[in-house]
């Protein structure tokens, strides 16, 4: 790293740094969400040789003596994928910010990311925080949101009574996943069909995941709809995939009510399951009706020790 410019009365600075010391600089959410220029635009550029140390000037942050990335987010993607030839070295504009200047910039932004993205990009964007590598399509889409606040509030967002105590903060998404993190990555690793773990399904998952249950090889014959059958009547796992089935074509008019009633059935489906192979409850030929999932959800609560956290 070479210092080509520096004026402490502008508190400015012109760096040549390689381009593998910047890919190892520090990222904050300033980089990763601030507007940048889209990859046609510098894939235009490489086009003039001319115009290559432009698409080599990047900007840096100096907080109380560390360096941060400012900009050069898709560059950086461009450069890595190699769909740009990366330079060797790379010119990097140098500003001095103060740290409460800088902390409340990261806040702003973190905020407006919030306000702007879907739901399911912010749930995407956590994953990267926690450093949680999801595979599956249906976890790694982020489309989890309702599944959480079943999970830990009985009801989706949308019915939940902010009047109530318990229900008048928004959940933490965040502390949230970080709770689940356990149960979501044994969920990814089956593999879990969409269009068996919906909202209800994958609700009612967490919930009982998250007693500490041994029901690994429940989840996993459900997803694979791997049910058996004796006598005309139906295990637990083969009874809750009819009752999925059935759902998928049942009327859609309220599906928020209708994953909340699945939570249930998925809970009831677990409970028999734990009956064993010899109880007389074991095998039905009826489809599950549900049961109330609010106790199950303090006992997960008292279980992960977050009983009276209120976003959560």
């Amino acid at each position: 790293m070479k210092t080509l410019y520096s004026s402490a009365e502008s508190a400015y600075s012109l760096l040549e740094i390689p381009y593998h010391d910047w890919l190892s600089i520090q990222e904050s959410p300033l980089f990763l969400f601030i507007p940048d220029q889209d990859d046609n635009y510098w894939l235009f550029l490489q086009q003039s040789p001319s115009l290559s140390q432009y698409s080599g000037l990047v900007s840096l942050l100096k907080v109380g003596g560390e360096l941060y990335k400012f900009d050069g987010k898709n560059r950086k993607a461009l450069w890595r994928s190699g769909k740009l030839q990366p330079p060797d070295t790379l010119m990097a504009q140098v500003f001095d910010i103060s740290e409460v200047e800088f902390s409340a910039l990261n806040a702003e932004m973190q905020a407006k990311r919030i306000n702007t993205l879907p739901t399911n990009e912010l749930i995407q964007g956590i994953y990267e925080e926690l450093g949680l590598n999801f595979t599956s399509e249906r976890i790694k889409s982020g489309f989890i949101n309702e599944a959480i606040n079943i999970a830990l509030r009985g009801r989706p967002r949308a019915l939940q009574d902010k009047r109530l105590s318990h229900e008048r903060e928004d959940i933490d998404l965040k502390k949230a996943i970080k709770l689940f993190s356990n149960e979501l990555t044994f969920i990814d690793s089956i593999n879990p069909k969409p269009d068996i773990f919906v909202t209800g399904v994958l609700a009612g998952a967490l919930i009982m995941l998250g007693t500490h249950r041994d029901l690994q090889e429940f989840f996993t014959r459900v997803n694979n709809r791997q049910g058996e059958h004796k006598n005309n009547l139906e295990d637990p796992v083969a009874g809750l995939v009819r009752t999925i089935e059935r759902h998928r074509i049942d009327d859609r008019s309220m599906p928020a009510m209708l994953s909340v009633e699945l939570c249930r059935k998925t809970i009831q489906a677990v409970t028999l399951w734990e009956e064993g192979v010899e109880s007389p409850l074991y095998w039905r030929r009826k489809l599950v009706s549900g049961i109330d999932h609010m106790p199950y959800i303090r006992e997960m609560k008292r279980a992960k020790h977050i009983d009276g956290q209120r976003d959560l």
